[in-house]
């Protein structure tokens, strides 16, 4: 006899909103009751999400560098933890999701959950506009509704995902994380102080709420601030940083389909 759960707490963390849309699109499928969290905020992160005890658990978060972001692991420490089912998600930028995904599976299972299912989906690069260009778009909706309807199938089951699938695309230890950059994006004079830029930031990097200030110790480069900006007043104009990104990009517009794990 499977599990029989009418309610699913979504718990994702989308800076630029790709996440966000992934994680409502497999929440759509899954059709559960859902309870939507969004981390992304620091605000957000300071309260304590209350997980209900039979409920299904969606977790969705983008991948930087092939891990997940530094802050997401801080987080994860404030669960709760027990026995429950849940789903490990993770969106990349049409380059590679390396450690990301396993690395959410062992915090989960860390926690005590029991993993259901992973998968990787494909958003817009956080520093380019050609690398998963517009997407997740309606293909992808496809396939992530897809993937929550089979979630509800899988619920219906006694089984949960082992390890062995994700063990052969990333690896332990997880590869470092990739040293901080030296810069910040700058903002130009197009700037028409609305301040979508600060409201948006998920860490608090405008100094003051000023939006052409930026604190370089707080900012994870993220890139809400260049992809949210209406005016296209803020960017990176870091040379070397501006030439390693074009050639990453043009190593990777061939597009890559999302990657899902069921038991």
């Amino acid at each position: 006899m499977g599990r029989q759960l009418v309610q699913s707490a979504n718990v994702f963390f989308s800076p630029t909103g790709a996440t966000r849309r992934v994680a409502k699109f497999i929440s759509n499928g899954l059709a559960l009751r859902p309870r939507d969290f969004d981390i992304t905020l620091p605000a957000a992160r300071e309260k304590s999400v209350p997980l209900e005890r039979d409920e299904f658990l969606l977790l969705a978060f983008p991948v930087y560098g092939g891990r997940l972001p530094k802050l997401v692991r801080e987080f994860f420490a404030a669960l709760p933890g027990g026995r429950r089912p849940v789903a490990a998600v993770v969106v990349y930028g049409n380059r590679a999701y390396e450690d990301a995904l396993l690395e959410l599976y062992d915090l989960c299972r860390d926690k005590g959950y029991e993993v259901l299912a992973a998968a990787a989906f494909v958003g817009e690069h956080s520093y380019s506009h050609v690398m998963g260009q517009a997407r997740p778009d309606a293909a992808d909706e496809e396939q992530a509704r897809f993937f929550g309807f089979s979630l509800r199938q899988a619920l219906m089951g006694e089984g949960s995902l082992s390890e062995k699938f994700l063990l052969a695309k990333s690896r332990r230890p997880y590869r470092p994380y990739p040293p901080k950059l030296p810069f910040v994006p700058v903002t130009s004079r197009r700037c028409a102080g609305c301040l979508t830029c600060v409201k948006h930031c998920p860490v608090g990097a405008f100094a003051d709420g000023d939006p052409k200030r930026i604190d370089a110790e707080k900012c994870i480069l993220c890139a809400a601030c260049v992809k949210l900006c209406p005016e296209k007043a803020k960017s990176i104009e870091d040379d070397e940083f501006c030439d390693d990104m074009a050639a990453l990009a043009a190593a990777n517009l061939d597009r890559k389909e999302p990657v899902t794990f069921l038991p």
